[in-house]
């Protein structure tokens, strides 16, 4: 199911609401979800339910607003929490997710001052790893809230083929022998830099469910 993007749309805010379901139901829930679509005056981004770093029991539901969003409402009976967060958009993220293989969630802590340097080195990066590799950003976005210690947190969602492609754009490895990657110095100096204004960075991996 994939809804129609709203006429003359530009989605400005993320919803990224996070389910704790009851035990061995998940997919279920998920697929509920997803069947139900996105509230009125939103777009689904996508419903994705864990692989590696997530409890089995939590699911993500993440949707994409034009304007203010409303308060999450899940009236399932299997949902037993739910965590909603709200991020403003700094690159890309108009687009639903709809790709096979694996979605990772990145997360990327700086100070407040650098959340600029940090969007425009990866844009830049992006140009030429996407390029070179199975990697397509989804989006990139600044939650509205800071963490404990005040500093901003980013949210980056990327598609790749799989695991193997995961691993194939990690740019301080060794370049896979059957990959040119002819642009690699490019943007793998620009993921470089990027590390060095980091505070911190975790990343966890799902699956689309469609």
């Amino acid at each position: 199911m994939r809804e129609a993007r709203l006429p003359g749309s530009n989605y400005r805010t993320l919803r990224f609401d996070e389910l704790t379901v009851q035990r061995n139901c998940g997919e279920d829930v998920a697929r509920t979800i997803r069947a139900e679509g996105a509230p009125p005056d939103a777009q689904m981004l996508g419903v994705f339910v864990p692989l590696i770093g997530v409890s089995s029991n939590v699911l993500t539901v993440a949707t994409k607003w034009t304007g203010e969003p409303a308060a999450a409402a899940y009236r399932h009976a299997q949902v037993v929490g739910v965590r909603s967060r709200l991020f403003d958009m700094l690159a890309r993220g108009q687009e639903p997710c709809s790709a096979d293989g694996i979605y990772t969630h990145r997360w990327f802590v700086v100070a407040q001052d650098q959340v600029q340097a940090l969007t425009e080195m990866s844009v830049e990066a992006w140009k030429s790893s996407e390029a070179d590799t199975g990697m397509r950003i989804s989006g990139f976005w600044r939650c509205r809230e800071p963490n404990a210690n005040g500093e901003a947190v980013v949210l980056m969602i990327v598609n790749y083929p799989g695991l193997a492609a995961w691993d194939e754009s990690r740019y301080w490895k060794p370049k896979p022998a059957h990959q040119a990657q002819p642009n690699r110095n490019v943007w793998g100096g620009l993921f470089a830099r990027r590390r060095e204004i980091l505070l911190d960075s975790w990343v966890t991996v799902h699956r689309l469910v469609t």
